[in-house]
């Protein structure tokens, strides 16, 4: 391993290493290929590309975007890893970077997929989305469900304790986007229709809408 060491990579990945690196993937990349339209698809928060690499296999063109350049690095090993024993994976491009700085990637895909990323981006949430919801056609958004206990106690604890909302600096109400109702107040705001819900696990969120000019499958 880099000199980082495996603490630094997510969690599933990191327990899982060995396995996937041979091929052997875990249901938590796989329940999600078949939920994924389009073809040509931008990842956010594609850690270690794990999911962009399998999808890449049948689709046109990936884009795996990841900011944390340890996790960056690893994609682009497990990529050359997965090369060497045969697989498809050339069609993945794999981009060091923060989405708020590229959002011009938007204009190449039609489908957005995010994977326990969305609230990461907190405040410039709505701004990112309104960029989205102009050019992407499909995006699926899958959530966390321990950051969705975690935001619907700090919540109840809140009107409980105080008869009000979070404070602002409370981060935990970020994690609203990490549940269904969250992901789904996200993307109808966004004109998208729901066409695919998934409450069990970690849950998943597809909407879909008509871009004129934007790319179709």
């Amino acid at each position: 391993m880099p000199v980082y060491g495996q603490e630094a990579l997510s969690l599933e990945y990191r327990r899982n290493r060995d396995a996937i690196l041979g091929g052997d993937i875990p249901e938590k990349y796989t329940r999600l290929i078949d939920l994924v339209p389009g073809d040509r698809v931008l990842e956010l928060g594609a850690a270690e590309g794990v999911l962009s690499l399998l999808l890449a296999r049948t689709k046109a063109s990936v884009i795996a975007l990841e900011k944390k350049d340890y996790r960056h690095e690893e994609a682009q090993r497990l990529q050359a890893t997965w090369r060497d024993q045969g697989m498809d994976v050339d069609r993945c491009e794999m981009v060091l970077g923060d989405l708020t700085e590229h959002l011009d990637l938007l204009e190449q895909v039609d489908t957005l997929l995010a994977v326990r990323s969305i609230y990461y981006l907190r405040d410039d949430l709505q701004r990112v989305f309104k960029e989205v919801g102009r050019h992407v056609r499909h995006v699926v958004l899958c959530g966390n469900q321990f950051r969705t206990r975690q935001y619907r106690q700090a919540k109840w604890s809140w009107r409980r304790l105080f008869g009000r909302q979070f404070k602002p600096n409370d981060q935990r109400r970020y994690n609203l986007h990490a549940s269904v109702e969250g992901m789904m107040q996200l993307l109808e705001g966004c004109s998208y229709t729901i066409e695919i819900v998934v409450a069990d696990g970690d849950p998943v969120v597809v909407g879909s809408k008509l871009i004129p000019g934007a790319h179709t499958v």
